[in-house]
């Protein structure tokens, strides 16, 4: 099975501060990844790598086999990435429609004159757009919003509407920086069913940067663990839970009582264990 994403050797210095040190990672086409680690683990800062962001001073990133290694942003996307945030990025002034129309803006091709006189080409890109953000409206089951200033919604909406404007890209690897942060329970579980539905229906790779374990437990295919920059621990779910070193990262090393050499599990650890 092609990668999808092969992170090599990964090293990010910002002056005397070491982000990323040797991080190698590897992500299959069709899968859920997760990215788990305390605070300043350096999992946005290897999102950032792999977008574009940021400039990493070695080691090699490729997506689908094209190497976007230092690219651009826009070129990661050309390679077939989209992401969302930490932090939501949208026009909270602007509807939610006209945010999710502003993700297929990679897919016009038309001129200034055609696409102000609104006339073959530009028309036909147009149409297309307005199909595909229906369809992901509907998907996303924001109907009900999607005339709403994004700035007087939710929350949860509002993280929604980012997802769908990362999906109106129409992406091959999907990079989700905690995508469930700040959220209830039954929005958590909206999300969770959405990731799932978008591997499955739209056979998109997902990249998911988690704090909640049982979220990580329920939905990952492979999980990487990090901690100031290196990796610790890397398997599926069970074995990355059960890891000493991983244990020892979100809990300080402490053991629940009975434990055995291993100390606690991460299943059943706090929602708010640090990321």
């Amino acid at each position: 099975m092609p990668l999808a994403l092969d992170v090599s050797d990964l090293e990010l210095r910002f002056g005397g501060l070491t982000a990323l040190s040797g991080v190698s990672l590897q992500v299959q086409q069709g899968h859920i990844a997760s990215l788990i680690g305390p605070n300043g683990a350096g999992k946005t800062s290897l999102v950032n790598c792999v977008t574009g962001y940021y400039r990493p001073t070695s080691g090699r990133i490729s997506c689908y086999g094209t190497d976007v290694t230092g690219s651009s942003p826009h070129k990661a996307v050309a390679a077939g990435m989209a992401r969302t945030y930490q932090n939501i990025e949208l026009f909270k002034g602007m509807s939610v429609l006209d945010n999710l129309l502003l993700g297929r803006h990679r897919h016009l091709r038309s001129g200034l004159i055609s696409g102000g006189l609104y006339y073959g080409r530009a028309r036909r890109e147009e149409l297309a757009a307005r199909a595909a953000v229906e369809h992901l409206i509907d998907f996303l089951e924001i109907a009900h919003v999607r005339r709403t200033p994004v700035g007087l919604l939710p929350y949860g909406l509002q993280k929604r509407v980012e997802l769908g404007r990362a999906l109106a890209v129409e992406p091959r690897l999907l990079l989700l920086d905690e995508p469930m942060a700040g959220m209830n329970l039954e929005e958590k579980q909206d999300m969770a069913r959405f990731i799932l539905e978008t591997r499955e229906e739209r056979g998109v790779t997902v990249l998911l940067i988690e704090h909640d374990m049982g979220v990580v437990m329920d939905i990952s295919d492979h999980v990487v663990a990090l901690e100031f920059g290196r990796v610790i621990g890397a398997g599926t779910a069970e074995q990355v839970a059960q890891d000493p070193r991983v244990i020892a990262a979100y809990l300080g090393g402490q053991r629940a009582e009975g434990d055995g050499e291993t100390g606690a599990s991460l299943v059943g650890a706090p929602q708010g264990a640090p990321s």
